[in-house]
């Protein structure tokens, strides 16, 4: 097996595994729906920081739960974030979402990491066809 045939299967396989990853990302999206709405919907009635884009995606179908998902993730991380411009997060929001017990962000945090993972095959499989198309076709 040469090179080519090696990358371009590596490829393939890394890209369409990043698509079945994703679907099993939506399916425990909708499995934890309800946590999700109680978690955002806490966050609001507290008047907590919310980003423009989960305000907006909490709205959408569970097909954006990556979007929905990933500022909690890093707020529960203690990343430093900014909310408007450079407005930065309150110290309340970080103590809030980092003093939630395993069983009501645990789920998250996990889903978080898969798409992370998701998301790195699913580029690196993109990356390498294209490296297979410019050098070897």
């Amino acid at each position: 097996m040469t090179w080519p045939c090696i990358l371009i299967a590596v490829s393939v396989m890394s890209f369409l595994s990043s698509i079945a990853l994703q679907i099993v990302g939506y399916i425990i999206f909708r499995k934890n729906v309800q946590n999700y709405e109680s978690l955002i919907g806490e966050f609001r009635k507290r008047r907590l920081d919310l980003d423009f884009s989960t305000q907006v995606s909490s709205f959408f179908s569970p097909s954006f739960h990556p979007v929905k998902i990933s500022w909690f993730a890093r707020l529960y991380k203690g990343v430093k974030l900014q909310r408007r411009g450079k407005e930065s997060v309150s110290q309340e929001t970080y103590d809030f979402i980092q003093s939630l017990p395993e069983k009501e962000i645990g789920w998250l945090i996990r889903l978080h990491t898969l798409n992370m993972v998701t998301a790195v095959m699913m580029i690196g499989g993109g990356l390498g066809f294209i490296i297979w198309r410019h050098f070897y076709n």
